[in-house]
C-alpha cells in the first residue's frame, strides 16, 4: 500500500478520490486551505482518521514557492495526487485567481517534490480536456480529439474573459508541468489526466445545493426547474471513474510520463432533461421543467468526439454509462434536499 499526498482534499474530484484510496487501504495525507475545511472530512472518514490512515495538512496558498515543502518533509510519500485547481466562474481577477493558482500550484508542487521528497515515484496531476480542445474551432463535426491534441491558447488570450481564462489556465499549467519534467529530469514520473465535464454524486461537503460544484449544478439546476440546459463541452466522465483513473495511474508502469483523456464519450444536457422526465415525471411537471427537444442531443451537423482508448488499454479503465451516473447523482440530490440543503 502507498502513502499518498492528495492536494485540495475537500474538492469534488479529490473527495471521491480520497474515498477510493482509503477503501483500497492506502494511507492519505490531504491538503486543505484551512483547518475548518477538514471538519466534514474528519466526520465522513472517522474510522480512517482514528486509525491514522487519514491525516491533514494546511497549505493555505498553493501559489507560494515552497508551499508544499513542510508536508512533503513530514512523511515518506510514494505518490502525489494533485487535484487542487479552481473551476468556478466567480472570478474578478483572471490572472490572480485562475492563471496563477493553476500554473504556480502545479509547478510549485513538482518543484517541492523534486527538492525535498526523493521517495515520491509518481505524480498524478488532474489537468483537463480544456488543455486538449481547440475552442476556436467550435463544435468541429467529425474531429476526434486524442492525447496528441493541444489547446492552442496562450496567456494573452486567457486574459480576455473568464471562459478563456479557465481554458488557458489548464493548458498553461499542464504545459508547464511537462516542461518541468523535461528540464529537470526529476526522479519521479508524471502522469496527467485530462477529463472533460465531470459529473456524479458529490462526496465533498455540500453546505447547500446552491453551492454544489459547478458541473453538478448543470444537472441540479435542471432538476430544480431553475435553469434551462447549459451547453458547452460535448464530452463527459463520471467523477468515480476519474477517481479510479487517479488510483490506476499511481501504479501503472506504462503510465509513466503519459497523458490520458479520461472520458466516457459524448453527452448532451438534453439527456439530463429526458432522464428527469422519464424517471421523475411528477417532479418535472411540478417544477415546470421544459422538455425542450426530447431525443435531439446534438446540432444537425454533429459535434466533435474523443478517443479514450489509451486510458482503457493502458490503465484498464471501464467507464460508467450516463444513465447510471444520473440515477446515482439525482438520488444524492434528493438526499441533500431531504436534509434541508
Amino acid at each position: 500500500m502507498s502513502t499518498v499526498l492528495l492536494t485540495g482534499a475537500n474538492g469534488f474530484v479529490a473527495a471521491t478520490t480520497l474515498k477510493k484510496l482509503l477503501e483500497r487501504g492506502h494511507t492519505v495525507v490531504g491538503t486543505v486551505r484551512s483547518e475548518s475545511k477538514t471538519t466534514f472530512l474528519r466526520e465522513q472518514f472517522k474510522a480512517a482518521v482514528d486509525s491514522d490512515k487519514l491525516k491533514f495538512a494546511i497549505v493555505d496558498d498553493i501559489t507560494v514557492p515552497g508551499a508544499f515543502d513542510a508536508v512533503l518533509r513530514s512523511y515518506q510519500f510514494d505518490v502525489v495526487s494533485h487535484t487542487s485547481s479552481p473551476f468556478h466562474y466567480n472570478i474578478s481577477d483572471i490572472d490572480k485567481e485562475l492563471l496563477q493558482p493553476a500554473v504556480q500550484g502545479t509547478i510549485g508542487i513538482l518543484d517541492s517534490v523534486h527538492r525535498v521528497a526523493p521517495s515520491v515515484k509518481r505524480v498524478v496531476v488532474t489537468s483537463s480536456f480544456a488543455s486538449v480542445v481547440d475552442r476556436s474551432q467550435g463544435t468541429r463535426p467529425g474531429k476526434v480529439y486524442t492525447e496528441a491534441d493541444w489547446n492552442p491558447t496562450n496567456r494573452e488570450e486567457g486574459l480576455k474573459d473568464i471562459g478563456s481564462g479557465y481554458f488557458a489556465s489548464k493548458t498553461l499549467a499542464e504545459q508547464a508541468a511537462w516542461d518541468f519534467v523535461k528540464e529537470k529530469n526529476p526522479s519521479f514520473t508524471l502522469t496527467t489526466l485530462c477529463p472533460p465535464m465531470v459529473f456524479g454524486p458529490p462526496e465533498q461537503e455540500v453546505p447547500s445545493l446552491a453551492k454544489l460544484n459547478t458541473s453538478n449544478l448543470d444537472i441540479y439546476d435542471i432538476f430544480n426547474g431553475t435553469s434551462d440546459p447549459r451547453y458547452g463541452v460535448w464530452i463527459w466522465v463520471d467523477v468515480r471513474d476519474l477517481a479510479e483513473a487517479h488510483i490506476l495511474a499511481m501504479d501503472a508502469a506504462v503510465a509513466a510520463n503519459q497523458r490520458y483523456i479520461i472520458s466516457q464519450g459524448n453527452y448532451s444536457p438534453q439527456m439530463f432533461v429526458d432522464y428527469i422526465w422519464k424517471h421523475y415525471p411528477e417532479r418535472a411537471a411540478a417544477k415546470g421543467i421544459k422538455r425542450h427537444t426530447p431525443g435531439k442531443y446534438y446540432p444537425d451537423e454533429g459535434v466533435y468526439g474523443v478517443d479514450a482508448s489509451k486510458s482503457i488499454n493502458d490503465l484498464g479503465m471501464k467507464y460508467t454509462p450516463i444513465e447510471d451516473m444520473l440515477r446515482d447523482t439525482l438520488k444524492s440530490f434528493e438526499d441533500l434536499e431531504a436534509e434541508g440543503k
